[in-house]
């Protein structure tokens, strides 16, 4: 026996929040929720729109109220952008995975951000380590975002990368600096390390996971074929 592979679109994961976030801010301006506002906007964005209109926030919440289309606009362009939490998206590329690799007696545990480390002579340490001994954290690399244990013990290191700019132009390079660790330091351990990349940027994720393919213990994939590599690796 064995199951399907969950598929999720993470593409459209992000469009959905984004569409979340201009509502959250519209009802926000609508009802005088300014506490609400100001937890769903990017305020750089606000106060270049108020320098540009020469509008107070008072002003500008009057002239939304009086025209809900001018409301729309507003929102839309000073809500918080989707891409800048990520962090959202790859809980829920994570959770999937995980929910179907515990039937193959393979846990995944999300860990919270700086739970663990790699530093960068080769040792993995966990955030109270990594204050105990002082550890800057210039000398170490990006955190893990999931821990793997049970049938196989490794690591996850997970994004979602649609589009460029930002941190995003970063991942592939993070990614890459850590394979070129594992290569370094850890080829000797039992465990494996996956690179759970969900991503439009089909060149760069190519590139990276034929750099790596010879070595074993690193796993460059994306949520879906990580739940295949799973099925057609391991009794159900």
């Amino acid at each position: 026996m064995s199951l399907t592979p969950i598929f999720i679109d993470c593409k459209n994961l992000r469009f959905e929040r984004q569409n979340l976030n201009n509502k959250i801010v519209y009802n926000a301006i609508n009802n005088n929720d300014l506490k609400s506002f100001n937890n769903n906007i990017n305020q750089q964005e606000l106060k270049r729109l108020l320098e540009d209109t020469n509008l107070t926030l008072e002003e500008l919440f009057k002239e939304c109220n009086n025209n809900h289309l001018i409301n729309k606009l507003v929102s839309r362009q000073i809500s918080i952008n989707s891409s800048r939490q990520g962090c959202k998206d790859e809980e829920i590329q994570i959770n999937i995975c995980s929910l179907f690799a515990k039937n193959y007696g393979i846990i995944i545990d999300k860990l919270d951000i700086n739970a663990f480390r790699p530093t960068k002579d080769g040792k993995i340490i966990s955030k109270k380590e990594l204050k105990n001994l002082n550890i800057s954290l210039d000398n170490c690399l990006k955190s893990f975002d999931a821990k793997i244990s049970g049938k196989i013990n490794g690591w996850i290191f997970a994004k979602i990368v649609y589009g460029t700019g930002g941190h995003q132009d970063n991942v592939f390079e993070e990614a890459d600096n850590l394979c070129n660790w594992i290569n370094k330091y850890r080829n000797n351990y039992n465990e494996i390390y996956v690179f759970l990349i969900d991503t439009d940027l089909n060149l760069k994720f190519e590139i990276l996971k034929n750099k790596y393919l010879i070595n074993k213990n690193i796993i460059i994939t994306n949520h879906y074929d990580f739940q295949n590599f799973i099925k057609d690796n391991y009794k159900f």
